[in-house]
């Protein structure tokens, strides 16, 4: 491989870089059966930029070259590939020796995830112009995941840049995660009612459309998500911004009085939700998810209508109530977990989870609430495996997402304890951290992917030559690298 490490580590790799594969500019990559043309285009473009743009790949699917085998693709480079087949419980296989290489992937998502591996062992050798040639060392990979379920949380601010935000989707790609939640924080255009986003700091849909076409082009599904509870106001609650009512006061009564969150007795809450949330099913695509919110809910219930309810039972009821329509859709609703546990039940716990039910007393809501419903368990205070909470919700039924922030022992602990008590997944979260966060991806991903309990770390300089290979700048400052400026302002 060209760099110290690939990212993220397989399960098992071997290479004999004393015999090999060498080529040229031009290589023509044999197909068992079509693919996508997104997933062409996206293959077509790493390979380009992974031999430093000096090299190009056609894609070929000749008839009969290998007959499909229960799902299984193959691709195959040079004139005599070495025969390979995809093994039990691998995603994929590649072997590569001095006349050519094979991967094997049992789909078009592990046919993406296995060529980015690939191309991660591409030596260039000579890049002058006429006298290209590169060097792939006798490998034998066999892959998978530990964990299956992989996802990002991307906020879009109005202060984002955009092509942070590209950024992210690209290396969250190309290191194998399989899903992204995009949750626009005032920057969309509803049609619904335009004044949810802000004049002249929001994204245009085609701009976000194609956030969207990227994402998918990885092979990834988009998760859309809109907070329906706490966080209404779009904004965070430390600057005093309402992406609505900074816009129309006539808007107050779909909140609480203080704006912070939605008032769940409106009836005309429930309607603006459900128009919001049809928009982003059509931007969005086919998926299987939407991430619905629901966390730090602080001024919940103080209406004078949401008031003269239980809480837990109000809450549990529009749960339930929102359940029905999400799945109604063909997805199943993803929300924050710290609603619904009280931190008074912790109260001998030496490391406490993110409890916030003992405001408004609507823990016993957990026991009412669909078992359709995934828990995302955002804790980012868990290290070195001392996770109170995700057993909870999985011993009462419910899918659970763990769901670290930007520490890399939180990171590492949170994966580990969702290979180890069997959770569905990992939910990334990275809020307004977002740039400082992109170095740590490679290192995030090896958490998820590898079964390893201390997966290999990233040196900035090759997540930044990663980076490089991922997303062309054209030598413009400002969208290269992952922080905006050099020194502090």
């Amino acid at each position: 491989m060209y760099l110290q490490n690939c990212y993220p580590t397989p399960r098992t790799l071997r290479e004999n870089n004393d015999c090999g594969y060498r080529f040229g500019a031009s290589v023509t990559l044999m197909l068992s059966v079509p693919i996508k043309e997104s997933l062409g285009r996206r293959m077509r473009a790493l390979w380009h930029r992974f031999t430093c743009t000096a090299g190009t790949l056609e894609l070929a699917v000749p008839y009969l070259l290998r007959p499909q085998n229960d799902g299984v693709i193959t691709a195959s480079l040079g004139d005599n590939p070495p025969a390979a087949s995809l093994q039990p419980g691998a995603r994929y296989v590649i072997l590569s020796d001095k006349g050519g290489m094979t991967l094997c992937a049992e789909n078009e998502k592990a046919l993406m995830e296995g060529f980015s591996t690939l191309v991660q062992m591409i030596v260039p050798e000579n890049l002058g112009d006429g006298t290209e040639s590169f060097f792939l060392a006798e490998t034998e990979i066999c892959d998978a995941p530990a964990v299956g379920f992989r996802s990002v949380h991307l906020c879009i601010f109005p202060d984002s840049a955009y092509a942070t935000i590209e950024k992210a989707i690209h290396m969250a790609g190309f290191l194998k995660f399989t899903h992204v939640v995009l949750e626009f924080w005032g920057t969309y255009p509803y049609e619904c009612l335009p004044e949810m986003a802000w004049r002249e700091y929001s994204f245009t849909r085609a701009q976000v459309a194609s956030l969207v076409d990227a994402i998918r082009s990885w092979g990834m599904e988009v998760i859309p998500m809109i907070n329906h509870f706490g966080h209404a106001s779009s904004s965070r609650a430390g600057m005093g911004r309402h992406t609505l009512l900074n816009a129309d006061l006539r808007h107050t009564l779909l909140f609480e009085p203080d704006g912070w969150t939605w008032c769940l007795s409106n009836p005309d809450t429930k309607k603006l939700l459900s128009e919001m949330r049809e928009e982003l099913y059509d931007l969005c695509g086919d998926g299987g998810y939407f991430h619905l919110g629901f966390d730090e809910a602080y001024s919940f219930a103080t209406c004078p209508k949401c008031r003269t309810r239980k809480p837990y039972e109000l809450l549990a009821e529009y749960i339930n109530e929102l359940t029905e329509d999400v799945c109604a859709h063909g997805r199943r609703p993803i929300i924050w977990h710290d609603e619904l546990l009280d931190s008074r039940d912790f109260a001998d716990s030496p490391l406490k989870p993110v409890a916030n039910a003992q405001s408004h007393n609507t823990a016993p809501a957990l026991d009412l609430i669909d078992r359709r419903v995934i828990i995302a368990d955002w804790e980012y205070h868990y290290k070195h495996e001392q996770n109170g909470s995700t057993q909870i919700f999985l011993d009462r039924g419910f899918d659970t997402l763990v769901c670290p922030w930007d520490d890399p022992e939180n990171i590492r602990s949170l994966s580990s304890d969702a290979k180890r008590l069997g959770a569905m997944g990992v939910m990334l979260t990275t809020w307004h951290h977002l740039p400082g966060f992109l170095p740590r991806f490679p290192y995030a991903a090896n958490c998820l992917w590898s079964e390893a309990a201390s997966p290999t770390g990233c040196p900035s300089t090759e997540a930044a030559a990663i980076l490089r290979r991922l997303y062309d700048t054209e030598g413009d400052y400002l969208s290269s690298g992952w922080n905006k400026n050099e020194v502090e302002q």
